[in-house]
């Protein structure tokens, strides 16, 4: 039985393994973590050996069956681009197509001389619009000069495909891939010990209206675009 309304991650630190299910409502049904010296250190078999034990657990308890994870993880090889994009619209309304084409192009550009890789965030950091600068969407109608600065969170490809590897001999694949101090900046319970996976479902569903999905992931929540253009309208 495969049930939607339960979603899984799987936390990956240096020292610490977490395999967690959260409900619709954000509570935790099912949790194991592991902690060891050395994790992300190419030694692939301890994570190998935590899943052995839990994922089947998980499975028998709940008699369900986990066909996608979420990962937050910690790693050395995160890397961060800072990019900036400058724009002077005269009705920014009607062009608002080119800067839609100018953002997905600095991202293809990005992973284009970053071939090895892979995009987790990107993020607008600020907006100067008309020498006045905004660190969230504002809300004035008559802006012509944009400046925005972009933030890209990537980690490298052979990473993220020894993880999907090793999660494809369960038959799970990899849902959504979250950096973990990125995630961890938007937790707002930081005492509360299974805060980090509801942060990384709230990111995903669209919490931080700065970060850029290109697919909009819930009709009940507006995408970057969507908010960032309704002000033109």
């Amino acid at each position: 039985m495969v049930d939607n309304k339960k979603k899984f991650f799987l936390i990956i630190r240096p020292n610490h393994l977490v395999l967690q299910g959260i409900d619709k409502n954000y509570q935790t049904f099912f949790k194991e973590e592991f902690f060891n010296d050395k994790i992300l250190d190419n030694n692939f078999n301890i994570l190998k050996i935590f899943l052995d034990k839990n994922i089947f657990k998980l499975e028998k308890k709940y008699n369900l069956y986990v066909e996608e994870i979420n990962l937050i993880i910690e790693h050395e090889n995160f890397i961060t681009i800072d990019l900036s994009l400058i724009k002077n619209f005269e009705n920014l309304f009607i062009q608002k197509d080119i800067l839609k084409n100018d953002l997905s192009n600095i991202k293809y550009s990005v992973l284009k001389s970053n071939s090895e890789y892979q995009l987790t965030h990107m993020v607008i950091n600020r907006y100067i619009v008309d020498g006045h600068e905004f660190f969230i969407l504002p809300k004035q109608s008559n802006q012509k000069n944009i400046f925005i600065e972009i933030k890209f969170i990537c980690l490298e490809k052979n990473i993220i495909n020894n993880f999907r590897t090793i999660l494809s001999k369960y038959q799970i694949s990899v849902q959504n891939i979250s950096s973990y101090e990125y995630v961890k900046s938007f937790e707002t319970d930081p005492d509360k010990k299974d805060c980090i996976s509801v942060s990384a479902d709230k990111l995903i569903q669209g919490y931080n209206s700065n970060e850029i999905n290109f697919i909009k992931k819930n009709p009940r929540n507006s995408g970057l675009f969507e908010k960032f253009f309704k002000i033109f309208s």
